[in-house]
Formats: structure tokens, sequence, C-alpha cells
């Protein structure tokens, strides 16, 4: 299939790799030029990358690239083609996209991913679409080389949009969650990484999710970054937003809103939205990291 693939980030990369592996015809764009995969044909433009494309997948950092590749998209995109969304984004904006690409005759696929770096190399994504049915058939083909599993969600592309919204949502709260819970035991001489071992494993029954964000609290490590602070400071601003507009309460956002800006206030941008944890450290009296 020929794919246009825009955004070459540390997602989006190793997903157009996986993708040439695959066999695919990788046409690839990216902002900051020089970023494309082995085997992918790298364009200077988006216009470029999409002309006669059947699918043009966008994995993108926010609102703002997103919709200034869209607009691109609308121009260069064939009649009947895909664009297949996988950034996160806002309800407003996946809503906007599904009717502009309608007015157009191309048809818009919100589908988020949920997987840090090494499952999108691993092509161990969750991955979970809604939008036109067709649209879903036509990249399904691609899924199955991205992610472990596809869970549609139905026509409604910004549903797709605020699933992944919320599921981040969640994740972050659990980091609040595991900093606080460690670092009273911390506080306590409790061994923070045995307490974060048992817990998950109680509790979360092992959970890859759970577990992975405990241990890296419980070691502070912070750094390099998989998932940036400012793309969870985005993250939960987009809840908070969904939460506005649906006029549905998210206490919890607020607060990690005000942590997320507290982490970045300190010079924090280049840690990892886990590094969260160490505003709560810093309260309890416990350096931000260890060592």
């Amino acid at each position: 299939m020929q794919v246009a693939f825009c955004g070459m980030g540390q997602m989006g990369r190793a997903m157009a790799a996986n993708l040439v592996a695959a066999g695919h015809d990788v046409r690839a764009w990216n902002r900051t030029a020089g970023k494309a995969p082995p085997g992918a044909r790298e364009f200077s433009s988006v216009r470029e990358a999409a002309a006669g494309a059947e699918v043009a997948i966008t994995m993108l950092a926010d609102d703002v690239a997103v919709e200034g590749v869209a607009r691109e998209l609308f121009e260069a995109l064939p009649a009947g083609s895909v664009h297949c969304g996988m950034s996160t984004i806002s309800v407003k904006l996946s809503r906007r996209l599904g009717e502009q690409h309608r007015q157009r005759g191309q048809r818009y696929l919100a589908a988020p991913v949920f997987g840090r770096p090494e499952a999108a190399q691993a092509g161990k994504l969750w991955i979970v679409p809604a939008g036109d049915a067709d649209a879903l058939a036509r990249c399904q083909p691609l899924f199955e080389v991205l992610g472990q599993g596809t869970v549609p969600l139905g026509g409604v592309p910004e549903h797709a949009s605020l699933t992944k919204i919320c599921g981040n949502f969640i994740i972050a709260s659990l980091i609040e969650i595991f900093g606080e819970t460690l670092s009273l035991g911390e506080k306590a001489g409790v061994d923070a990484q045995e307490m974060a071992a048992t817990l998950t494993r109680i509790i979360f029954a092992g959970a890859p999710i759970p577990t992975g964000y405990a241990a890296r609290i419980a070691s502070t490590q912070f750094e390099p970054a998989a998932f940036a602070m400012p793309l969870g400071f985005k993250d939960v601003s987009l809840a908070l937003a969904a939460a506005e507009e649906l006029r549905a309460p998210l206490p919890t956002a607020s607060l990690l809103r005000d942590h997320f800006l507290e982490s970045l206030a300190k010079g924090r941008s280049d840690w990892d939205w886990g590094g969260l944890a160490a505003v709560v450290r810093e309260a309890a009296g416990l350096p931000p990291r260890r060592g």
C-alpha cells in the first residue's frame, strides 16, 4: 500500500520503519529533514508525500502540528483516500477534521495509539480507531503491522480521541499516585523498588503499564524521556478542555496540571512525564532524584 507518513519523531519513525519492513511503500515527511527510516522515500513537503497516497498517517506532537499538516492533506489527497490520525489531539480538532475531509470526498479515521517508543519499535502498540467503516478496513492491514491489537470504537472519530485523552489522564493519575505512595514508603525507610514491585504485583496483577511506571518512579529514572513532560502537560490540558466542554469536573486533572506546570517551571522539559513524581518527592522533603 502507498502510505504517506507525516511525523518522524520517536514514535513515528519506528512505526514507519515497521511499515517499510512489511513491504509497504512509505512516503515520509518530517519538519526536520533526514529523519526517515531506511527504505522510506523522504519528501520535502506534505503535498509531495501525500500525492497519490491511499492512506496518509499523521503522528505529530499536538493540535497545531496536526492542523498545519491537515491543511496540506486537504489539497493533496485524492478523493476516497484516508487520513489516519494517530496523534493525541483535542476532541474539537478530531471532530473538525472528520467534517473537513468529508466535505472534500476524503475520509478521516482517528486512530490514536497506546504505547511507548519501545512498543512502537516492536510493533506492539494498542490502536483505538473510530470513523468511517471503509476507512477502518483500508487501514486494518497497516494496524496489523503496527500493533498487537486494534479496538474499534465506532463511527465517530472524536470518540477515539477522547478515549486516548482519558487513557493518558489515567496514566498521569497513576504517576501521581505512585509518586505519593512511594514517597510515603521511602520516608518510613521502606525500599521503594520492593514496595513498587509488591504493590503492582498484588493490585495490578503485574500489568505492564503500572508496573513499568512504578519501577521508574521507584528508581527515580526520569531521563531519557520516552514521553516528555510537555506532552504530558498537553494531554492533561486536553482532558480539562474536554471536561469543560462536556461539563464534567475532573478535579484530579486540575491537580496534575499544576504539578506539570511546576515541573516545567523547574526546567524539567526534557524529563519523562514520570518525573511528575519528583514534585511529590520534594513536597515530602525528599530529593527529586536519588544519587
